[in-house]
């Protein structure tokens, strides 16, 4: 252990700027290396909850966790309990906080030390008025702070292990009077989140809890986050779920210079991995945060082995560093992020038995100490864990001063003179679609990116762009998450163990570029360049100045070419305030808008206030006519019924409900008892992407699950009353893998032409070339061309009658952004198309166009879809005469 020399302390404390601290005292109050109690009157884990943690079958309760940390908070003075805010479905999101005593009276203070240190202006303007080098001065003021190490567990929360593991790991950081625990406590403040999802916590548990002695199956069946379920770790750039959110603002508070993600994987995966990490590697990431979290993944490795625990693994798995959802938001401030993927058992808390030795079973460099049984157990997945746990601790406790001034002063340093990326990205005010651009500039917004507004027009090359345009320099503390979030995305080819090695895949998805998904149009600027800005402080929607009153016999209009339309209509319907869809262009006051404009009957009393109101929330211009347009239309249906099919634990089907919930649809998810009437309950039904067959005729077996779960049990005949739903005048949308469930459940005259040879065909998840038809309905308000989202999904050949809204182009190339090959295959090939069956139709979309609802510039599709086909057409004359 190395302690801090006092007298090198003494000289900063005396440097203009810098902030006077005893952090002598730190080296006083260490104690011998002989173990001790510290502190009386807390309980074991083993004493409090009844069980020692690991025991086989035996999961604590989450609230009980709770109730243990406040404890130990109460009787601790080197801990701090909070509840620092609240989720998703109203549960307390708890934090607790550790360091010596001395530590957490002074944690503001440090806080405002790494907040500067993270700020290479601050300290430029600071070692200049102390007159010292920079370099010299931020290593000075690091010498007075603490690094912040930040530990989670359970992101998903049927890993349970991890947050089991939290409990010893606190208990012994609270009780213990060792060097170890002195080492960690005196020089680190540890930010320790006991679950990312309280939720799932509580969820999991006590069905695992409610379920014991019984025949039904112990793990949870559902979606374990309200809306995301395991893809709760997937939202980490667009940031839409409140636990994404309360997590930003910890990092944006704490900055840690390391972030331990604790996480379990399958019983037959290595008993326990770490980095370093495997390929590919974002070129927006500071080298210095990832070498330094590959640090942390090879001491665990060592101390793992030095323990004598068997089955580590690294280095062949979890090629998380290219895409921003799964890369995060921290490693942009500085954090080193790395994880531990533990094995998993029987039934969450059994042992798992194998026939045939576990893996790591080979000694390999990447795994020097294999495994040597065939059983696996909780209490194993706890240890190994805490052993985990404190290896990061130690590492980053052992050297923090380093720790501070690479990862929180050199890396956003780096930033500064960051070169990788364009100079900066201009987004330009005039946009086909200002809510879109509200949503996306939000984002930035939260991420603390330094924004700015044109206050003038401006001219970049031959390019002119007006007042109110955003520019989004690279060069900035976030500039590299700026870049990650907008650059088109090139897989390198370097992705390979060796030259002729096979081109190695990311863990998640190949782009993650913002604009492109939400329908923006962003420049990248390769040099610097003049114009007149303002900094901005707060992101609002374009201000809108509504119409005057256009009389009674007039009309409102709004253009069709927003994904925010979704919420007008909502929210007219919510009103009870009619509404139509212009089936040609239609010309306002000299503007002439695209088919489908939104035609809104100015004598409702309840028209103006509402649409002010979603002009306002939403940046959308409202028109005014007095003279109703001469064209045919469709009324949307009052109140439209819309009934989602998603299945259950199916992820597409929750981001859905969020995406509903969002805009205020009218919707309820499908239960299995609505299939003997589905026609008298609704107006629409929407398969989500991942509802197969088998999902909607064998689903949930009721008698391996409670009874609150019928409503997902199979309907053997439910394809039959589905089809009869349209038959009979239903109107269907079946969007992703669904789209093959519809169109062979209804018969459409389609063929799949995706090909399934990877070798031949490969798009795992990309941006490729689409064109739209935007005079057919489910294409209203599209452009004739923007990119979809497209992970090895249907591409279909039409073999009959249909509205084909959009098209892959007959093009040797179609990618945009990510990684793809071979994509001339489904080149001309049809993605959205509407049929007529029976008296009702159906739309389908063979891509994921919903995904993660990270293509919002699709939505639009789902709108049209989900009102268009449950409205009725009316004439030009029937239009006036409903205006009148």
């Amino acid at each position: 252990m190395r302690l801090r020399h006092v007298a090198a302390v003494a000289v900063a404390t005396a440097m203009v700027g810098l902030v006077s601290v005893p952090v002598q005292a730190r080296v006083l109050e260490r104690p011998s290396a002989q173990v001790g109690v510290k502190v009386k009157g807390v309980p074991t884990p083993k004493e409090f909850f009844g069980f020692e943690m690991g025991d086989e079958g035996k999961l604590a309760h989450f609230d009980s966790i709770k109730r243990y940390f406040k404890l130990i908070a109460d009787r601790s003075d080197e801990a701090d309990y909070q509840v620092v805010d609240r989720t998703t479905l109203g549960n307390e999101y708890p934090i607790l906080l550790m360091s010596s005593k001395h530590n957490l009276k002074r944690i503001d203070q440090v806080l405002d030390i790494n907040k500067r240190l993270s700020d290479p202006r601050v300290m430029q303007a600071e070692a200049k008025r102390a007159g010292v080098p920079v370099d010299e001065y931020a290593k000075k003021l690091a010498a007075q702070s603490l690094p912040v190490y930040y530990i989670e567990a359970t992101i998903h929360s049927t890993e349970v292990g991890p947050t089991q593991s939290l409990v010893n790991v606190v208990h012994r950081l609270a009780t213990e009077n060792s060097e170890f625990t002195r080492q960690v406590l005196d020089n680190v403040i540890l930010l320790v989140v006991p679950s990312q999802n309280p939720d799932g916590q509580k969820l999991v548990v006590e069905h695992f809890n409610r379920t014991a002695g019984t025949n039904y199956d112990r793990t949870y069946p559902d979606l374990y986050h309200h809306y995301t379920g395991h893809d709760d770790n997937r939202d980490w750039f667009m940031l839409t779920q409140k636990e994404s959110q309360t997590r930003v603002r910890l990092e944006q508070k704490y900055r840690p210079v390391a972030q331990h993600y604790m996480h379990q994987a399958g019983a037959t995966s290595p008993r326990i991995w770490s980095p370093p990490w495997d390929e590919p590697m974002s070129e927006t990431l500071d080298p210095i945060v990832v070498s330094a979290s590959n640090t942390l993944g090879m001491q665990t490795q060592r101390d793992l082995v030095a323990e004598g625990k068997k089955g580590a693994k690294w280095n062949d798995a979890y090629g998380i560093l290219w895409n921003a959802d799964v890369i995060g938001y921290s490693p942009f401030l500085g954090t080193s992020t790395w994880l531990t993927e533990i094995a998993s058992v029987r039934d969450l808390a059994y042992t798992y038995t194998s026939d045939k030795i576990l893996e790591p079973a080979t000694k390999t460099l990447r795994s020097v100490l294999p495994y040597d049984s065939k059983t696996w157990t909780l209490k194993q997945i706890v240890e190994y864990g805490a052993s985990a746990a404190y290896s990061g601790m130690k590492t980053v406790a052992s050297d923090p001063e380093t720790w501070l001034y690479d990862n929180l002063y050199l890396s956003n340093r780096n930033s500064e003179t960051w070169t990788g990326g364009p100079y900066a990205y201009v987004v330009p005010a005039d946009q086909r679609d200002p809510y879109a651009l509200y949503d996306m500039m939000k984002i930035f917004d939260f991420g603390q990116v330094e924004i700015d507004r044109a206050t003038t027009a401006f001219t970049v090359g031959d390019k002119k762009y007006a007042a109110g345009s955003y520019i989004l320099k690279t060069q900035q503390p976030m500039g590299r998450w700026v870049d990650q979030l907008l650059r088109i995305d090139e897989y390198p080819d370097a992705a390979r163990k060796c030259a002729e090695c096979p081109l190695i895949m990311p863990y998640s998805e190949t782009t993650d570029n913002l604009a492109l998904f939400m329908g923006v149009d962003v420049d990248a600027v390769a040099k610097p360049f003049a114009a007149a800005t303002t900094r901005v402080r707060g992101i609002e929607p374009v201000r809108q100045q509504m119409p005057g009153h256009p009389g009674r016999g007039g009309a409102y209009v709004l253009s069709p070419t927003s994904y925010g339309l979704g919420q007008v209509i909502a929210d007219l319907q919510k009103a009870d305030v009619p509404a139509y869809r212009a089936k040609a262009a239609v010309t306002v006051g000299g503007r002439t808008l695209p088919a489908g404009a939104l035609l809104v009957p100015s004598k409702d009393p309840n028209a103006r206030p509402v649409l002010t109101r979603a002009s306002q929330e939403t940046g959308l211009p409202v028109y005014a006519t007095d003279t109703v347009p001469n064209v045919a239309a469709v009324k949307l249906k009052a109140d439209t019924r819309v009934g989602l099919v998603r299945g259950a634990n199916n992820m597409p089907g929750g981001w859905m409900m969020w995406m509903f919930d969002q805009f205020g649809v009218n919707y309820e998810v499908v239960s299995a008892d609505d299939y003997a009437d589905l026609r008298g309950k609704y107006d629409t039904i929407v398969l989500a992407p991942g509802i197969s067959a088998n999902s909607i005729t064998r689903g949930l077996d009721p008698a391996k699950n409670p009874p609150e779960f019928r409503w997902a049990r199979g309907v053997p005949d439910g394809l039959d009353k589905l089809k009869q739903f349209v038959e009979g005048g239903g109107n269907l949308v079946a969007l992703g893998s669904a789209s093959t469930t519809a169109a062979t459940s209804l018969g459409l005259p389609v063929q799949n032409v995706t090909p399934s040879n990877r070798t031949a065909f490969n798009a795992p998840g990309a941006l490729l070339k689409q064109s739209y038809d935007p005079e057919v309905p489910a294409a209203w308000g599209m452009p004739e061309s923007w990119p979809t989202w497209f992970n090895n999904d249907a591409a279909f050949k039409v073999t009959g009658d249909a509205q084909v809204a959009a098209t892959y182009p007959k093009e040797e190339d179609l990618l945009v952004s990510g990684y793809a090959h071979g994509t001339s295959a489904i080149g001309g090939a049809t993605n959205i198309a509407t049929f007529d069956v029976g008296k009702g139709e159906a739309t389908i979309a063979g891509g994921h166009i919903t995904f993660r609802t990270w293509p919002r510039a699709s939505w639009t599709v789902v709108t049209n879809a989900m009102y268009n086909g449950a409205g009725e057409d009316v004439t030009a004359g029937q239009l006036a005469g409903a205006f009148r």
